[in-house]
């Protein structure tokens, strides 16, 4: 099967082909004549680099059990930079399962797009009319700093996957992580992704009784390199927990300061954020 394969075929007679790569499509035919044997599968879906996997499976199901399955694939969705899309997220594949991917990083995802691909993902994943992706994209010429058009398609497929009330909830967390919003009102699972997602690398997490006083939490948040970086910050104004200036080196949380899960939201300046959770 795989042997009547051009492609194939010119690697074994060239450099070769791994183990790994050869076995591919050996188990993903196999998969699929599982699931039309299970579940009565009988049409495949997939982009158009996994054509020759899907009719792999195609076959193996037609010569082993006599069935008639199918195979179908669209055109591979990819960025301007030639990445597959959904591939580079930063921490691995965009998931449709909340538990996979939260919905603050899903609207991140899709409010992080390049100019040069916003207006074709809003035609493509959309339902929005030509006149409203026509007035975005020439936004989108003028007045690219706006990101109009990257919003609008942020909060179009967050609703359509999530629902209206997770993209209120995570409109609202964009904008409370940076002054523009009540932390209050944020749940512990939206709070975690969003510090999780926008903050300095990996939220630091402190236990009872460490060191925290604000030139600490500076330091073991990665907001500051050293203890004089973060005594410097706070002299000049450019420290905030929870959105409120600190101006004492000597400022440590209290019981109130902590929000939902143990929460502290720190920020150097206007866009630097890291979280800073409690242990107990």
């Amino acid at each position: 099967m795989m042997l009547d394969r051009d492609t194939i075929r010119r690697r074994l007679e060239g450099d070769g082909i791994s183990y790994t790569e050869f076995s591919y499509m050996l188990l993903q035919a196999n998969d699929y004549v599982q699931l039309h044997r299970k579940y009565g599968c009988s049409l495949q879906i997939g982009g158009s680099d996994q054509w020759g996997n899907i009719v792999a499976g195609v076959r193996l199901a037609r010569q082993q059990d006599g069935a008639s399955v199918h195979a179908l694939t669209v055109p591979l969705v990819t960025a301007a930079d030639g990445t597959k899309f959904g591939k580079s997220t930063g921490g691995g594949n965009l998931w449709l399962d909340p538990e996979m991917t939260s919905p603050y990083a899903w609207y991140q995802y899709f409010i992080n797009t390049a100019d040069a691909d916003v207006v074709r993902y809003l035609r493509w994943f959309t339902f929005l009319s030509a006149d409203e992706i026509g007035e975005l994209e020439t936004a989108t010429t003028e007045r690219a700093h706006e990101r109009a058009a990257q919003r609008r398609l942020a909060a179009e497929v967050t609703t359509l996957v999530h629902g209206e009330s997770a993209t209120l909830a995570v409109e609202h967390a964009s904008g409370a992580l940076f002054g523009r919003g009540d932390l209050d009102r944020l749940d512990e699972g939206t709070l975690t992704a969003a510090l999780t997602e926008a903050g300095n690398g990996e939220p630091a997490r402190i236990a009872d009784g460490e060191p925290d006083t604000i030139v600490d939490l500076l330091v073991s948040s990665g907001l500051s390199e050293s203890k004089g970086a973060a005594r410097r910050t706070i002299k000049e104004g450019g420290v905030y927990v929870n959105n409120t200036r600190v101006d004492a080196e000597d400022w440590t949380p209290g019981d109130g300061d902590y929000l939902t899960g143990g929460w502290l939201v720190l920020r150097r300046g206007k866009r630097n954020i890291a979280g800073v959770q409690r242990l107990r």
